[in-house]
């Protein structure tokens, strides 16, 4: 089907993706005030690895969370996302000011390569920059934008999409220098988020539906199709291997499961998954960072055959209406959609609490972006023209846009910081394990003490076998000076992961309390073994030691803390324990074997 070609000028196409990126922005305005939430604490505030550039090459060898669970096995490796974290260190230290602004540059560098990717692929200049604009104030992006720790998302799709426009212009012109700029953005999207191993697959489809004609198909033309998107994407294959390869060594496997599941609970369970991302899409209400959707067990009509025949009736529908939205542009918005969502099936690396996230239809939101905008297109087309574009497309862009992002401003909200987002996280997953212990050490945090244990005590109840909530409780007891019972909930701590080493920090200044510093100092002994690199650990270790007359020991305790957290007033306050002076943490260097 052939589509009316664009009136409008290439300027007028520069001041339509112009308004797009402002408008998004806007947006995203009320997000520069929040706070570090969630997982920020323990990546930015807790990582002394992004506080040194000396640290750089320890990125490219170890997972995200080696600072703080070094000997655990991991599924996460992501060295440019560590180096994104460093940059933001070295620009803006803890101020979230800073990092806010840079989350929302890289949406809006993700919402222009929006733009010039579907205008590069369907060479319809208005659906580009209304799919731009539906992908860039949709409520769904709401953890990737107001979230510091969500711009994992957001770094791997600025790389993505750059090696799909560079493939795309490999297929037009000097191949060999576009396919090698792709390969060197497909290394970078790899290195950012393991997800973007899907790349590949998305450019071999999107040369096959290329390459289909009008007439009737024949078996030749199948095969010569097949060979040519073979070829086009075969310079990707080395370079999935290196990657593999080097996450394997690394992560000593290419993934660890964290919970057992049986292949029939996750086939049973994936309609309501991939339903649950089509529910966000179309009807982004009810928004949070958890939810309640767990593995089934047996069909059941809500969660399993409902939710099968919902995604069977969407799919069907845009397979009818596929001619009218035009064979190859409802092909690439499909491809868009499945293909980047392939990851987020594999829910075997999730916790069994946390299998679905909406941060995980980040990338596939461009196709359904795309499809959207085909639809309000094909509707909208006719009728009076203003600066190139029909009047109703304009104005149903308009009032789109204001619905959206009035949703997306709601979302974003609860971001502002930890006991708004689990408070909402809660209301919405009343169900959630994570949501709930998050919530109870939230309230701690804010002094409500009772209210936080109230809360941990409930969880404990319901999930016995959750250590967190275990430790939590231990800590809890010992704000309240009650150091019997803290210690009694922090064994239990130890016998659920007898490998977490906050456990130890806390029953070594339980026992410290309670005139034990013997038994203080193997606690804190064995915490600093687990973790070497928290300067925290070391802080307390070396108070520890000083307790018991090692002060030699406690100094170089203090003088190794200096070196992971240069420049912290309390540590070097206490160098200047046991009489001696403090040594520039310049100095020292702390080698992240040791």
């Amino acid at each position: 089907m052939a589509h009316p070609i664009s009136q409008e000028t290439p300027r007028q196409d520069r001041y339509f993706i112009a308004v797009v990126l402002a408008f998004t922005a806007i947006t995203y305005l009320n997000t520069l005030r929040f706070a570090f939430v969630y997982d920020d604490n323990g990546q930015i505030g807790e990582n002394p690895f992004i506080k040194s550039w000396r640290y750089v090459p320890q990125y490219f060898v170890s997972s995200v969370w080696k600072h703080m669970v070094p000997f655990a096995v991991g599924n996460y490796y992501r060295p440019l996302f560590l180096v994104w974290l460093r940059v933001n260190y070295a620009l803006f230290q803890m101020r979230p000011l800073g990092w806010h602004v840079t989350t929302v540059l890289l949406h809006l560098l993700v919402t222009w390569l929006v733009y010039l990717v579907v205008r590069q692929m369907t060479q319809r200049p208005s659906l580009a920059w209304l799919t731009a604009l539906i992908f860039g104030v949709h409520p769904i992006h709401h953890e990737v934008v107001a979230w510091v720790s969500g711009s994992t998302e957001s770094l791997f799709t600025v790389f993505f999409l750059s090696a799909f426009l560079a493939y795309s212009h490999s297929r037009e012109r000097r191949r060999t220098l576009w396919m090698a700029l792709s390969c060197g953005f497909y290394a970078l999207a790899l290195l950012s988020k393991e997800t973007a191993i899907v790349l590949p697959v998305l450019a071999f489809t999107h040369c096959w539906i290329a390459g289909r004609s009008d007439a009737a198909p024949e078996a030749s033309e199948f095969a010569c199709r097949f060979r040519r998107a073979a070829a086009s994407v075969a310079a990707y294959i080395p370079v999935a291997l290196i990657y593999l390869a080097l996450r394997y060594k690394i992560l000593s496997g290419f993934s660890h499961p964290l919970r057992n599941a049986s292949a029939s609970a996750w086939l049973l369970t994936l309609p309501s998954i991939v339903f649950f991302y089509i529910k966000n899409w179309f009807y982004p209400i009810r928004l949070s960072e958890f939810y309640d959707l767990f593995y089934q067990v047996r069909p059941n009509f809500a969660h399993v055959i409902l939710p099968a025949l919902a995604v069977l009736a969407i799919a069907v529908a845009v397979w009818i209406f596929r001619g009218r939205l035009g064979f190859r542009d409802a092909g690439y918005a499909a491809a868009w959609i499945v293909i980047p969502l392939l990851p987020a099936m594999d829910t075997f690396v999730f916790r069994v609490d946390e299998l679905v996230h909406d941060r995980y239809f980040y990338l596939p939101s461009l196709g359904a972006a795309l499809l959207i905008a085909m639809l309000i297109e094909a509707i909208a087309k006719k009728g009076a023209r203003v600066f190139g574009q029909p009047l109703r497309l304009v104005v149903t862009a308009l009032v789109l846009a204001v619905v959206l992002a009035l949703c997306t401003v709601r979302a974003t909200r609860y971001w502002v910081g930890d006991y708004t987002l689990f408070t909402r996280a809660h209301e919405i997953a009343p169900r959630n394990f994570r949501a709930q212990e998050n919530l109870g050490a939230a309230l701690i945090l804010r002094g409500e003490i009772d209210q936080g244990q109230a809360m941990l005590e409930d969880a404990f109840q319901k999930w016995p076998g959750e250590w967190e909530v275990a430790f939590n409780l231990g800590r809890v007891q010992y704000f309240k000076k009650q150091y019997a019972k803290a210690e009694e909930y922090t064994r239990q701590a130890f016998a659920l992961n007898p490998n977490y080493p906050d456990s130890y920090v806390l029953l070594g200044q339980i026992q410290l309390r309670g005139n034990h510093p013997h038994e203080a100092l193997e606690s804190m002994r064995r915490a600093v073994e687990l973790n070497p690199y928290s300067p925290q650990f070391r802080m307390v270790y070396g108070t520890v030691l000083e307790v018991n007359g090692d002060c030699p020991g406690a100094m170089i305790q203090r003088r190794t803390a200096l070196a992971l957290a240069p420049g912290d007033f309390f540590a070097q306050r206490e160098m200047l324990r046991c009489g001696a002076p403090a040594t520039p943490a310049s100095a020292l260097a702390v080698h992240p074997a040791q």
